[in-house]
C-alpha cells in the first residue's frame, strides 16, 4: 500500500524564489485510489496524493465526509508539519473533499496549536455540485446501509471490486453529507478553478456525472453564486476517461497552470 499521503512529485528546487511554490495535495475520487494522480507529469511544484484510507475496508466511514476531511487534515499535517500555504483538489468527490478540508481549516480555533494552513485555492476535476445532481436524479437513499463485507471477503475482492465498493459508499456519504454553509463569509471561500470535461460519457447524456453537464458550472452556480469560482476550465475526454494516456498531457497542462494561476496572489 501507498504512504498516505503519497508523495507523488517533488517539486523542483526554486532558489530564485522568495518560497516554494505551495505543494498540491489531490484527495482521490469516489473509487477511493490516487492510481490516475500518479499518471500525471511534474507540474513545476510539490504533489501529493491521498487515497481513501479505509479502501480496503470498502471505503465507508460512519463519520461521513465530514470524519474522512478531518482524518485527511491529520495526515497532512504529518507531512507538512510546519503549516503553510496550501493547495487542495481533486477528481470527481476529490473537489468536495477539498471543501470540506478547507471549510473545517478555516474553522480552526484561533488557538489552536495545531499546523497553521493557509488553502490558496482548490482544483476542481470535474467535480459536479451534488444537490442539484440530486434535484434532477433520485440519488441513494440517506439512510441506506453500507454493505458489509467479512475481512476474509475484503481480503479476496480484487481492486476492481474494492473500487466499486469505495463508489457505492461514496455516494451514501455524499447524500447524507451537508455541505458547508458560509454564509456571509463568502470571501473565506478558497477560489478554485473548476475542469469541465468537454465530452458526455455516453452519446445520451444519461450518466449519472453528466445530468448537470449542459450547465457551465456543473451546477456550482446554486452554491454561494459560484462568487469563489474563479475560472471554468475544459479538459479534454469525458468523465471517467480525463487521465487516460491519449488526454494525460492536456489535464497535466492545464492542471500545472491552474495551480500556478491560484498560487499567484502575491
Amino acid at each position: 500500500m501507498l504512504d498516505n499521503p503519497s508523495l507523488i512529485y517533488e517539486g523542483p528546487d526554486t532558489p530564485w524564489l522568495d518560497k516554494k511554490p505551495a505543494p498540491l495535495i489531490l484527495l482521490h475520487d469516489g473509487g477511493g485510489t490516487t492510481f490516475s494522480y500518479h499518471c500525471l507529469y511534474p507540474i513545476g511544484r510539490t504533489l501529493y496524493g491521498i487515497h481513501n484510507a479505509r479502501l480496503d475496508e470498502g471505503g465507508y466511514w460512519e463519520s461521513g465526509i465530514s470524519g474522512m476531511a478531518r482524518y485527511y487534515i491529520e495526515l497532512i499535517e504529518k507531512v507538512l508539519p510546519g503549516g503553510g500555504d496550501i493547495l487542495l483538489g481533486g477528481w470527481s468527490l476529490g473537489g468536495l473533499l477539498s471543501l470540506e478540508v478547507a471549510w473545517q481549516l478555516a474553522n480552526r480555533p484561533a488557538h489552536s496549536t495545531r499546523p497553521k494552513f493557509t488553502v490558496l485555492g482548490m482544483v476542481f476535476i470535474d467535480s459536479v455540485y451534488t444537490k442539484r445532481l440530486f434535484e434532477i436524479r433520485n440519488m441513494p437513499d440517506a439512510t441506506a446501509q453500507p454493505i458489509v463485507k467479512t475481512p476474509e471477503e475484503l481480503k479476496a475482492m480484487p481492486l476492481r471490486e474494492k473500487v466499486d465498493l469505495n463508489m457505492t459508499h461514496a455516494r451514501m456519504m455524499i447524500a447524507r453529507w451537508d455541505l458547508p454553509d458560509w454564509e456571509g463569509r463568502e470571501t473565506e471561500i478558497p477560489p478554485t478553478i473548476l475542469m469541465r470535461a468537454k465530452e458526455l460519457v455516453h452519446e445520451d447524456g444519461q450518466s449519472l456525472v453528466d445530468y448537470v453537464r449542459e450547465f457551465r458550472l456543473l451546477g456550482w452556480d446554486l452554491y454561494h453564486g459560484a462568487c469563489w469560482i474563479k475560472q471554468v476550465v475544459d479538459i479534454d475526454g469525458h468523465h471517467f476517461n480525463i487521465f487516460e494516456d491519449q488526454y494525460i498531457k492536456d489535464i497535466t497542462m492545464k492542471i500545472a497552470a491552474a495551480a500556478d494561476d491560484l498560487d499567484s496572489q502575491d
